[in-house]
C-alpha cells in the first residue's frame, strides 16, 4: 500500500505541469499540485468517460486530426490530417493506443488537409466501421483548381474505400450520434455549397459544424468554417454556445468573423496549427480577439497532443508540452 501511494503522489507531481482543470463555477482554467490523487485515480482508471485528443498534425503543414474514445471503448475520428502527417503522427498516436477499430469516421469537408490520412489508415490495418462525409460537387471542386479541392482523388479515395468494403455516408443537420448514456455528436450544419442561405460558397464554407455534449460540457468542431456562413450562424442561431471551440481553419484569414467567436462565447479554444502559422499575420484576427477576451488558447504547434478528459461532470485539458505563455504577441 505505501509503494502505491509513493508512486500516486510521483505521477501526480509529473502530470501537474501540464494539467489544468475546468473550475464550472468561476469558469477558469487551473493547474494544481493538490490533485494529485485525481491525476492517480485516472492514471490507474482503464478509461475515461470520454476523452478527446487533438492529435499534432500539423509537422510543417496545417491539418485537423481528433481521436475521441468512450468509456465503453468505442473510438471515433473528426478528420484525418494530411497523408503524410497521418503518417507520421496519426497512425504512430493510433498504434501507441492499441487502435485496431475506429467505429465511426467523421470528414469535415473535402480538402485533403481533412481527409488525406484516410487511406493510411486504411493501409495501417485499421479497421473502420462508417465513414460520414459529404462529398463536394465537382464543379465547386474544380473552381477551387490548383490550390483546393481535388476532385479526382475524392472519386479516387471513395474507390478505395468502397472497394474495401468501407461505406461513405452522407449527413444532414439535425442527426445525433449517441456518446453513450450522457453524451451525444450533433450535426448542427451540413450545407452542401450550392443551396445554402447565403448563395454558393466556397468548399470550406461546407464544412461540417458539431456539438459534441457530455455530461453538460458543450464542444463545438467548426470544421473550416468561414466569413460567409460563419457569419450568418452566428447573426440567426443560438445554439452555437460551448465551454471549448475547435477554431475553424487552423485560426487563419478568412475564418469565421469575431461575431462567430462572440456567439460561441467559449471559455478555452483549442487551434490545430503549426506554431508559426498561429503566430504569423495570417491569423492575427483570431489571436488578438482571444487574447483580449482573456479565453486560453491551446495550439497544436506549441502543446504537441492536446487532451480534453471529461470524468464525472468534471473536465481537464491536458498539453503533451508544456508552452511558456504568452504563446506569441498578438498584431
Amino acid at each position: 500500500m505505501l509503494l502505491v501511494f509513493c508512486a500516486g503522489v510521483l505521477i501526480g507531481a509529473v502530470l501537474h505541469n501540464n494539467r489544468h482543470y475546468f473550475d464550472r463555477g468561476s469558469k477558469t482554467l487551473q493547474s494544481s499540485a493538490s490533485e494529485w490523487m485525481l491525476d492517480f485515480r485516472r492514471w490507474t482508471a482503464r478509461r475515461h468517460e470520454l476523452r478527446w485528443v487533438m492529435v499534432d498534425v500539423n509537422k510543417g503543414l496545417q491539418g485537423d486530426a481528433h481521436f475521441i474514445q468512450l468509456k465503453n471503448g468505442e473510438t471515433m475520428l473528426i478528420d484525418t490530417g494530411y497523408r503524410q502527417p497521418a503518417t507520421e503522427t496519426l497512425i504512430p498516436f493510433l498504434e501507441k493506443e492499441r487502435v485496431a477499430h475506429i467505429n465511426r469516421v467523421f470528414i469535415s469537408h473535402g480538402h485533403k488537409d481533412h481527409y488525406g490520412g484516410l487511406e493510411e489508415i486504411v493501409n495501417a490495418g485499421i479497421t473502420i466501421g462508417e465513414i460520414f462525409f459529404n462529398l463536394p460537387d465537382k464543379d465547386a471542386c474544380d473552381a477551387e483548381i490548383p490550390w483546393g479541392c481535388d476532385y479526382t482523388d475524392l472519386i479516387r479515395i471513395r474507390n478505395l474505400l468502397t472497394g474495401k468494403g468501407i461505406q461513405i455516408r452522407p449527413v444532414k443537420d439535425g442527426e445525433k450520434f449517441s456518446l453513450g448514456e450522457q453524451g451525444t455528436l450533433k450535426i448542427l450544419y451540413a450545407f452542401d455549397g450550392k443551396n445554402t442561405p447565403v448563395g454558393k460558397t466556397d468548399i470550406n464554407d461546407s464544412s461540417l459544424v458539431m456539438m459534441m455534449e457530455h455530461s453538460g460540457h458543450r464542444i463545438l468542431f467548426a470544421g473550416d468554417l468561414n466569413q460567409k456562413l460563419g457569419k450568418y450562424v452566428s447573426e440567426r442561431v443560438s445554439n452555437i454556445k460551448a465551454d471549448i471551440l475547435k477554431v475553424p481553419h487552423h485560426g487563419t484569414e478568412g475564418l469565421a468573423p469575431n461575431a462567430f467567436f462572440a456567439a460561441v462565447n467559449a471559455q478555452f479554444a483549442l487551434v490545430p496549427s503549426p506554431a508559426g502559422l498561429w503566430c504569423s499575420e495570417r491569423s492575427a484576427r483570431p489571436r488578438s480577439w482571444f487574447q483580449d477576451n482573456k479565453v486560453p488558447v491551446f495550439v497544436n504547434g506549441f502543446s504537441g497532443n492536446v487532451t480534453v478528459i471529461i470524468d464525472e461532470g468534471n473536465m481537464e485539458i491536458l498539453e503533451e508540452k508544456e508552452p511558456t505563455r504568452p504563446l506569441c504577441s498578438a498584431s
